[in-house]
């Protein structure tokens, strides 16, 4: 018996569509479970301690944005010791001085990485900020296993009305660009 998945005319019958649909289903299902797991696995993976140096205690990131807009920011990331390390960054809690809480919602390119001794990756982060946010100066962390630190300080400046850009600009505090 010889079995084609190519019908004979253009139409579909209500058993491919119904299989299109379930396949369809599940790709969009494995794809947010793996990013939501993506996201508990900073919290829960491995460790190799001081794997990553932190260079300058008082180094940091800020960026400044507006309600609504994408701040976004990368960090250079080198492995230092002989072992494999996993990179898997999380953003903390953000918290202004006045009390509010935020739970960005982060995308980091690449969302996880292994390292060999001596390699190094480029970790880029974008931030949605919300667009009724409070203005104020949110503080908070970039949580990296293995980084020495524990985290890397982050300071994201919301202003009291949009600007004309899309973006928000982030930097690392004490480099040139």
């Amino acid at each position: 018996m010889s079995i084609s998945n190519a019908g004979s005319s253009g139409s579909h019958s209500p058993i491919e569509d119904l299989l299109r649909l379930q396949t369809d289903f599940q790709q969009r299902l494995a794809e947010e479970t793996l990013r939501y797991l993506r996201q508990l696995q900073s919290l829960t993976g491995p460790v190799t301690p001081g794997t990553f140096l932190l260079p300058d205690t008082n180094a940091g990131i800020q960026a400044q944005t507006s309600p609504g807009a994408t701040a976004t920011f990368s960090v250079d990331l080198e492995n230092r010791q002989r072992v494999h390390c996993l990179v898997s960054p999380m953003l903390s809690l953000l918290a202004s001085d006045t009390g509010v809480t935020w739970f960005p919602a982060a995308t980091f390119d690449p969302s996880s990485a292994l390292l060999a001794s001596g390699n190094t990756v480029t970790v880029k982060c974008q931030i949605a900020v919300p667009q009724h946010i409070p203005a104020g100066i949110y503080r908070g962390g970039l949580v990296l296993y293995g980084f020495q630190g524990g985290m890397l300080p982050i300071r994201i400046e919301i202003s009291e009305s949009p600007d004309n850009r899309a973006d928000g600009v982030a930097s690392l505090e004490g480099e040139t660009q």
